[in-house]
């Protein structure tokens, strides 16, 4: 678990974690930097992404997505999202990064 927390930690990119509701669970330092919301903030909020399909299930998706900023800006993101199953509960992993392609 030490190794997996170090990790999470230490990405360059923005990470949200969501339980299988959409309910965020986590965000890293750089997805607080990024959008300007703090972690106590966000945590136990309802993510919200724009994106350019409508995606639920059990695969990973890419794309591009827009998530406001505290400051209202809108932040066009490269999104991966990657459903993740534990034990008997399903979460999400989403990976932000400003590199479109």
């Amino acid at each position: 678990m030490q190794l997996e927390l170090r990790a999470f930690l230490l990405l360059t990119d923005a990470v949200m974690i969501t339980d299988e509701d959409g309910v965020i669970l986590d965000v890293n330092s750089v997805y607080v930097t990024k959008t300007g919301f703090s972690r106590e903030h966000t945590v136990g909020q309802p993510a919200r992404l724009l994106m350019d399909t409508h995606w639920r299930g059990n695969q990973t998706w890419s794309g591009v997505a827009k998530l406001m900023k505290a400051n209202q800006e809108v932040w066009d993101a490269q999104v991966t999202i990657t459903s993740v199953h534990l034990d008997d509960s399903l979460f999400y992993i989403s990976i932000f990064n400003d590199e479109i392609s």
